[in-house]
Formats: C-alpha cells, structure tokens, sequence
C-alpha cells in the first residue's frame, strides 16, 4: 500500500509589496526570490505573508518595487512561519 502525499492547496491572493524583492541563489544554483506580502482578506484583518518565485517566476517578482499591487496563485508551504510559492502572477 502506497501512502499518499496530500494534496497541494492552490490559493490566489493579493496584497501590496512590503519589502522590496531580493534575489537569492539555492544550492543548486536555481535563481529564487523572495518578498513580503501584506495580504488583503475580506473574512480577516490584513497579514503579512512571505512569498517566494523560482526561475522566471523569480525574476518577475524581482521587477516590483515595495508598494505595488499584487495578485498571485501558489501554494502555501511552512519554513519558520507560512509562505507561498508562486505559480503564477496574475496581470492587475
């Protein structure tokens, strides 16, 4: 009997850029970034949120500023507190 992983949970959110982008490399070599979201909800008070994009996802989320409005869709994940993986940003 095989055990089966749980399934991936998809969610878009959007929010406004509350660190500026940074660009870091992982071990192997992949280019990543990460920035800090402050997410909007409608069932909640705002939150900050950590996001993370690799490779052509990277570099687009390196070409916002702090400020700027945000939509994206990917999946939460936990490092020392939830982020979310982009898997896509969606055009304001």
């Amino acid at each position: 009997m095989k055990i089966q992983k749980p399934k991936t949970i998809i969610e878009t959110v959007s929010g406004i850029i509350t660190s500026t982008p940074r660009r870091l490399i992982t071990r192997t070599g992949k280019p990543m970034s990460a920035a800090t979201l402050e997410v909007h909800s409608d069932k909640r008070s705002n939150y900050p949120l950590r996001i993370i994009g690799f490779d052509l996802l990277a570099l687009e989320l390196l070409a916002f500023q702090r400020g700027h409005r945000l939509t994206l869709k990917g999946a939460y994940t936990w490092n020392n507190g939830y982020q979310l993986v982009i898997r896509e940003i969606i055009p304001a």
